[in-house]
């Protein structure tokens, strides 16, 4: 090795690593200055061969990085920047690095003052970039089975770096190119505070925040400005798990209140949130990958509607109602031209629930008020609607009732004017 990459790196490395040199002793700039001098003159795997202790003590959070804190964070990021300026392949020099216990000795060293894992995610990004390799479905198993014991642990900072580790491993797990991956891993990077809050809720175990229970993370969730366009995500995560989180009887011991109620009010304010707030597609396929099980369902019904979506939908609805009320009154003049009976007329009401064939036999008798035909056939038609409705024992709201069965009922309205064929004779048939 050559002499001036031992005076200008390994010296300053070890004198500050083993104490006997402070941070501000050291001139980081200088010693960069040399390793890039050094690899210009064709010294490329000295340098190499000198940083690589360095790049392993730093992967693996070795304490004296840390011998202040996190206040000290040249030497961090000095020897990030080297290995950024290694070759494609240099992440294979770390190929030996057991990640997991990279992960767990990082959050040992950042639970002191619950410093945010963005070394580590650096470093993560760096290796991955260039080559390094492990074992990542032995990876995956080690982490299920830690993360499965989050609750038992009770060390919010380590079950953090597991999730964070075990969205990683997702993303190399999948069938993706090297270029999608490190996309992928860059969106899990700068979203990791909104994953933090995904995690929480699905391993049932609150991760990197120290808050007391789920109503203060749903609380924290719905005042971070930067997750809104994603809450549709949360919220219906969330709510899926809403009643195993938040259950009866749990009480905040700084309010006095019930957990569930105020977990309810905060549910309430991330509705408003997803109704007033554009939302953003960005992470859909990022979810997926990260919780494939979970959020099949998370975004096939993700969110409420927003209010221009409410809006169309209204609209939408009061033009397939008003078409399905031309074609009763309709009906009822084929009654009086003898098309069809009064019991087929009947019947095309109570095709319909019970609430929307209530609103929709008041429309008509409105409109034919004083229309003889109508008024003879309506006492039954409304006479056999209620015996309906007392026959399923079922109250359902009216709104409810529209928005889920009108497209299908609607729809379901066949030729003529009620969904009832009509046969040579003239005569109205079931």
């Amino acid at each position: 090795m050559r002499q001036d990459i031992i005076e200008g790196i390994v010296e300053p490395l070890d004198g500050y690593l083993s104490g006997y040199l402070t941070e501000k002793d050291v001139d980081w700039s200088e010693l960069r200055w040399c390793a890039r001098r050094n690899r210009r003159e064709g010294a490329f795997w000295d340098v190499r061969e000198a940083l690589t202790p360095y790049y392993h003590k730093l992967i693996m959070a070795d304490k004296d990085f840390f011998r202040n804190g996190n206040t000290d964070s040249q030497a961090k990021k000095t020897l990030q920047e080297l290995l950024e300026g290694e070759g494609h392949y240099a992440g294979r020099i770390l190929n030996d690095v057991d990640i997991v216990q990279a992960a767990e000795n990082w959050a040992e060293q950042l639970i002191a003052d619950n410093h945010d894992p963005n070394f580590f995610f650096w470093m993560m990004k760096i290796m991955l970039e260039r080559d390094y390799k492990t074992d990542w479905k032995a990876v995956y198993e080690t982490l299920k089975k830690k993360l499965a014991r989050a609750q038992q642990s009770g060390n919010f900072k380590l079950s953090e770096m597991h999730c964070l580790l075990m969205g990683i491993t997702m993303i190399e797990l999948s069938n993706n190119s090297r270029e999608k991956k490190n996309e992928l891993f860059g969106l899990l990077r700068l979203n990791w505070g909104f994953f933090k809050y995904m995690y929480s809720v699905l391993i049932h175990y609150i991760v990197g925040m120290r808050v007391d229970n789920f109503a203060a993370l749903a609380n924290t969730a719905c005042s971070r400005k930067t997750s809104r366009p994603y809450m549709h995500l949360f919220y219906k995560a969330f709510k899926a798990k809403f009643d195993s989180l938040c259950p009866e009887g749990l009480i905040d011991p700084h309010s006095g209140e019930s957990v569930r109620v105020q977990a309810e009010r905060h549910l309430e304010k991330m509705e408003q949130i997803i109704k007033s707030t554009p939302k953003s597609d960005n992470l859909n396929e990022l979810c997926g990958i990260l919780f494939p099980k979970v959020m099949e369902d998370v975004l096939k019904q993700s969110r409420p509607k927003t209010y221009e979506e409410l809006e169309t939908a209204v609209d939408d609805l009061t033009n397939r109602y008003n078409k399905v009320l031309e074609q009763l009154t309709n009906a009822v003049k084929d009654v009086e031209s003898d098309k069809i009976t009064s019991d087929d007329l009947t019947a095309a009401f109570l095709r319909f629930p019970t609430n929307l064939a209530l609103g929709l036999f008041g429309s008509v008798s409105t409109l034919l008020a004083q229309n003889q035909t109508w008024l003879k056939c309506s006492p039954h038609i409304h006479e056999q609607i209620l015996a309906k409705q007392e026959e399923a024992k079922v109250h359902i709201d009216g709104d409810y009732v529209v928005s889920k069965h009108v497209d299908h009922e609607v729809n379901g309205v066949a030729a003529g004017a009620t969904g009832i064929s009509v046969d040579k004779t003239g005569k109205g048939k079931k």
